[in-house]
């Protein structure tokens, strides 16, 4: 299966954000967003359950490849990689942005488009797959396979805090 999108995000913080823009609207330009209402792991947690601002913990700062991918990755698939995280996110407009986390201390509404995926409206399991990168070292030159399914609704999960690739 080949990826239908891939891109570069460069994390200066400890993760990343998948998001849809309506979820951030509440947002204000320029805000620290990650101090006011992103610090909790409790909020965070919530926020992921509800698919809205999904944050996801990498463990560290890098330069990560991101490989977008429609479906379920298979089991065999899923058996050739250390790091396994399945989140759910809420799409509207078509928009689902992935920014590193670090971008909610001064928060810009406008995604780069670089790290938009256009996706038809509705509820979406998504699938993270990682391991460690050649050098050894996370968040060096790491490559992330991100499945994308869509469900009818949003999909029930669990998390004990923040959602952790890494």
């Amino acid at each position: 299966m080949n990826a239908f999108q891939k891109f570069r995000l460069d994390v200066a913080g400890l993760g990343l954000i998948f998001y849809s823009p309506f979820s951030a609207a509440a947002i204000q330009e320029g805000e620290d967003y990650l101090e006011r209402g992103f610090s909790d792991p409790d909020v965070v947690e919530k926020q992921a359950l509800e698919g809205r601002l999904v944050g996801v913990s990498t463990g560290t700062p890098g330069r990560f490849y991101l490989e977008v991918f429609q479906g379920y990755p298979d089991d065999a698939e899923l058996e050739k990689y250390a790091y396994r995280l399945r989140l759910g996110v809420e799409v509207r407009d078509r928009t689902l942005c992935v920014r590193d986390l670090y971008d909610l201390l001064k928060w810009q509404s406008k995604c780069p488009a670089t790290q938009v995926i256009a996706l038809t409206d509705g509820f979406y399991h998504v699938t993270l797959l990682s391991n460690d990168p050649q050098s050894g070292i996370l968040g060096e030159d790491q490559i992330i396979l991100v499945y994308l399914q869509q469900l009818p609704e949003m999909p029930k999960l669990k998390y004990n805090g923040v959602p952790t690739l890494c």
